[in-house]
């Protein structure tokens, strides 16, 4: 039964029991913690017209079967009489009670007008929440006996919002026999989908129905997971341009699915981002075959996710960057990624050839490979050289030599090589860090002659001012050659990374120039250099002062003075 089939269930409960019966009923919505028992209700109840009196009752905060009958009159809706009860003279009694009016002998006539008033009560539709969150002081005996005696005695229709699960000791026992007196009706929730829907309409339909079949395949039931999926997928869809493929918006929640995923579930299935790679589902595969207890707990999860994506057992840049986010090592590189988003890398052609990359892994699993099939391999992998990262590029490599094609993948072999060549030559560091960010593979042809170049250019390797002071202000961490780095730093250097580099870096967005400085000259990989630093900044300082305007000159000034007081 769907959640459409259930709400019109609980329609037609409460319609027939409304006009043929005069005894109420009670319907007990129950699920799993966070799955949107309370949006269940709340939306069923919203979108009908039984003409009741209605209230709402949260049990959190409720100190007494006194104040529960308090809030229960007090707050009770009148939805088809004209006759109904001011609602200031419904509150008297709680506002009595928070003035402590006992001591001016008014406590009994509170208590007789409390009582009085909810005698009123009759012929309602009564909803109970929170039971999981109920005051000690208040006993779960006493609210389904309240409950009970309006189902039985006052006509109302009852409704108890509850996960079965969470009472805890006494109460759940308690529960239990209350429920096999009071409880008529059960109505099981199991699925976040509609708070998914409600939760992210400014999303793509096909990234929420993702999150969907990711929720139901993985019978993750809190909807709290999902909260913190979809926020932090606005912030890094944020952070990139507007206008990206729609296979890469797709990426980025897998990724960030992923990482949440092993966050709150990654010791409960034994399962790491290491499992989340190519060669992987390949071990899979084997330990599947030929040692199926071994590949149990891991191998179903991973299966499960292949199912919703085969993002989910790939590896790529994005994995890279974000798997860097989610184990808390660096922040995320949004100026690669904004270069990813800029150029084809991202593009739907490539992102379509990753997908028949995959495609083809499947064919050779299911022993379909035919005589085209190494040639397919080195196209589509070759076609993706500068996209995919080194160890997939090299898995395809092995692959096409462990075929017989030795030819294709020696050809294969030069492309990547001269791919890299390219790289170190625009960018050193970047090109050697995002080989290695996930560990040097010594089985690996082009980590070796990454290896083998570093050796060789030991002098190109160093780091560059900003990589240095990035790297510390963001980390506060940072090696032995770094010194070197700061002492060779000229004046040109520092106004370079103080004005261009770091203002137009997106990580240092909300950071500004006169926090940026005090942090430098602050900063503890060599203090000794300290005062050659500071001295070569103030000159720039003053040069800038000198060379704008009245207004600038002033400000600059009075940064000047500060950061000398300080």
């Amino acid at each position: 039964m769907n959640l459409v089939e259930k709400e019109e269930r609980l329609k037609d409960i409460l319609e027939h029991n409304i006009k043929n019966e005069k005894i109420g009923t009670a319907i007990a919505i129950t699920g799993p913690w966070g799955v949107g028992k309370t949006f269940f209700w709340k939306r069923f109840i919203d979108g009908c017209n039984f003409k009741k009196k209605y209230v709402y009752v949260s049990l959190f905060g409720l100190e007494s079967l006194s104040d529960l009958k308090t809030h229960i009159y007090s707050n009770i809706e009148n939805n088809h009489s004209n006759l109904e009860i001011p609602r200031w003279i419904r509150g008297l009694p709680s506002i009595l009670k928070d003035t402590r009016v006992s001591q001016f002998g008014l406590s009994a006539s509170t208590k007789i007008f409390d009582s009085l008033m909810f005698n009123q009560v009759k012929d309602a539709i009564i909803c109970f929440d929170d039971f999981e969150r109920m005051s000690k002081k208040l006993e779960i005996k006493d609210v389904m006996g309240l409950a009970n005696y309006l189902k039985l005695e006052k006509n109302c229709q009852i409704i108890l919002i509850l996960d079965e699960d969470k009472a805890e000791g006494d109460n759940k026992k308690k529960y239990a026999e209350y429920k096999e007196k009071l409880v008529d009706e059960t109505i099981i929730v199991h699925s976040v989908e509609p708070l998914i829907r409600e939760n992210t309409k400014d999303i793509d339909d096909q990234l929420i129905d993702l999150m969907i079949e990711f929720a139901n395949k993985l019978e993750i039931h809190n909807f709290r997971f999902f909260q913190k999926v979809i926020k932090l997928y606005r912030e890094f869809k944020d952070s990139l341009p507007p206008a990206i493929a729609d296979s890469t918006k797709k990426i980025i929640l897998v990724r960030i699915l992923q990482g949440f995923f092993i966050l709150d579930f990654g010791a409960k299935y034994e399962v790491t981002w290491e499992d989340f790679t190519i060669k992987s589902s390949v071990r899979n595969l084997i330990n599947e075959k030929y040692h199926p207890e071994k590949a149990k707990s891991e191998s179903l999860v991973l299966d499960k996710l292949e199912k919703v994506s085969y993002l989910f057992v790939t590896d790529d840049l994005w994995s890279i960057e974000f798997r860097k986010w989610f184990d808390q090592r660096d922040s995320i590189n949004f100026f690669e990624l904004n270069r990813v988003a800029n150029l084809e890398l991202i593009s739907e052609q490539n992102n379509k050839n990753k997908n028949d990359l995959y495609d083809l892994m499947k064919i050779w699993r299911n022993l379909e490979v035919n005589e085209s099939y190494c040639e397919q391999i080195f196209s589509l992998s070759k076609a993706l050289v500068g996209v995919e990262i080194l160890e997939n590029l090299y898995f395809y490599s092995d692959l096409l030599k462990k075929f017989g094609r030795h030819d294709l993948s020696r050809a294969l072999n030069l492309i990547v090589k001269e791919n890299l060549k390219d790289s170190l030559n625009l960018d050193v560091i970047g090109t050697i860090n995002q080989a290695f960010d996930s560990g040097f593979n010594k089985k690996n042809l082009f980590h070796r002659y990454l290896k083998y170049w570093q050796y060789h250019n030991h002098d190109l390797v160093l780091p560059s001012l900003f990589n240095v002071m990035s790297n510390y202000l963001l980390s506060k961490s940072w090696n032995d050659s770094d010194a070197v780095i700061l002492k060779n730093a000229t004046k040109n250097d520092w106004e370079d990374l103080i004005w261009n580099k770091i203002p137009n870096d997106p990580r240092f967005f909300q950071t500004h120039k006169m926090s940026l400085i005090k942090k430098i000259f602050e900063q503890r990989i060599d203090s000794s250099l300290t005062p050659q630093i500071k001295s070569m900044i103030f000159e720039v300082l003053e040069e800038k002062a000198f060379n704008g305007d009245i207004y600038l000159r002033k400000n600059i000034e009075f940064l000047i003075t500060i950061l000398k007081e300080n």
